[in-house]
């Protein structure tokens, strides 16, 4: 909050309505609302970023993937079981590829808005693999 004060203290012009940021006007009253999802989909950081590779970030700086992957929040705002939830999820997924072997049996509207979903659903045959 500290920092938000800040930007509104410092303004050129106090008594406007508005905050002018590079070619940005955001007038007062205004909410803004970063969706980090959208960070995901920059071209100029991510070749193809709309090609499903989850290797995207192998190749990466540390110093970009700070400022453009943010599954969990950041800041002081940050999601408190983030640790947790990365090695739940990746727990998952490890089990759910190398076990396991699905089949699509209806695959719903694709839409990005700016989150990525089914309008109607995924709807997948899941079987174990037999070793």
């Amino acid at each position: 909050m500290a920092e938000h004060e800040a930007i509104l203290r410092n303004r050129e012009n106090p008594d406007q309505s508005y905050l002018t940021w590079d070619e940005f006007t955001i007038p007062r009253g205004w909410t803004i609302m970063l969706v980090t999802p959208a960070l995901h989909l920059n071209p100029k950081t991510f070749k193809d970023p709309l090609v499903f590779n989850p290797w995207r970030w192998k190749e990466l700086d540390s110093s970009v993937i700070a400022k453009n992957f943010m599954p969990f929040g950041g800041g002081i705002r940050q999601f408190a079981g983030a640790n947790f939830t990365r090695l739940s999820l990746a727990t998952f997924l490890h089990v759910l590829v190398t076990k396991h072997r699905w089949t699509t049996i209806k695959v719903g509207k694709l839409k990005r808005s700016p989150m990525l979903g089914f309008g109607d659903g995924i709807h997948i045959n899941l079987s174990k693999i037999h070793s």
